[in-house]
């Protein structure tokens, strides 16, 4: 078990609605800025010139995934963050933060609170009423698809607003460079304040990226790698990964993995789409 792999005891309901990927067209890639290109591949810096996580109040696309039961949070274990979609109920997250790779089954209970710190939910809470992955990770549990889109409900607190009404939305980027400058955002299991951490992204296959930058920890599964955003993650951005894939994001607090968003992920967001 990986430091990042959350423990997936819930496992009550089957809510994941897994795709083949090849039975549908991929959207329209979304263009990625980069941010200014200070940031050389992180095997190229020295180790002591790399960049360190920094605990902050958050931004309102990211949030925390936290568990729940009978109306009331328990933990928080996971980082999702929200993106385009004509229901404006959509979220990215890494796909072991909410499916039991290799057996499609879904986590219940699952509640996000974006911009969440210090015990505040600033914007409310959503609960998650549907998983769609790729079938290679539902019932394979393949890394190359360790990816998510949850599809979202007001809870409480929202106002009856949809998540992306309440706090905006992130692009999402298929097809973009391997190689950019990108910030991640993400909740440490073991805190309460988020952290963010700038370097740059280069391509450790050709399905799976690469992030160095110590100080992510558990519970930053599904941090979303943001290009075109201010150092913090500040601004809306494109997400060109999330936290998860190989390694289940890495076996250390220092490098980080993320599937690469080709056309098969292009196509489980399009799966996420249509089922509205």
């Amino acid at each position: 078990m990986t430091h990042r792999f959350p423990a997936l005891a819930p496992l009550l309901g089957v809510l994941a609605a897994a795709i083949a990927a090849t039975t549908l067209a991929a959207p329209a890639p979304a263009a990625a800025s980069a941010l200014p290109a200070s940031a050389r591949p992180a095997s190229a810096r020295p180790a002591s010139l790399l960049p360190a996580s920094v605990a902050f109040a958050g931004v309102p696309r990211v949030g925390a995934l936290f568990n729940s039961a009978g109306g009331t949070l328990g933990g928080h274990y996971c980082t999702a963050s929200v993106v385009d979609s004509p229901g404006h109920d959509l979220l990215v997250t890494a796909a072991h933060c909410a499916v039991a790779p290799g057996t499609g089954k879904a986590r219940n209970g699952m509640v996000f609170v974006p911009g969440y710190h210090d015990g505040i939910q600033p914007y409310g809470q959503w609960s998650v009423s549907r998983v769609t992955t790729d079938v290679r990770w539902s019932r394979q549990g393949d890394p190359d698809y360790d990816v998510a889109f949850l599809t979202t409900r007001p809870g409480a607190g929202a106002g009856g607003r949809r998540v992306q009404d309440a706090v905006g939305s992130e692009a999402v980027g298929f097809g973009t460079p391997r190689t950019a400058g990108a910030v991640a955002v993400g909740y440490p299991r073991r805190t309460q304040r988020p952290v963010y951490c700038g370097n740059g992204l280069r391509a450790r296959s050709a399905t799976q990226l690469e992030f160095d930058c110590p100080g992510l920890p558990g519970g930053t599964s599904g941090s979303p790698l943001l290009t075109g955003v201010g150092p913090t993650g500040a601004g809306r951005g494109t997400v060109v990964g999330v936290i998860g894939g190989y390694q289940a994001g890495g076996l250390t607090d220092d490098i980080s993995y993320s599937p690469y968003f080709g056309a098969a992920i292009a196509a489980v967001y399009r799966a996420a789409v249509l089922q509205g």
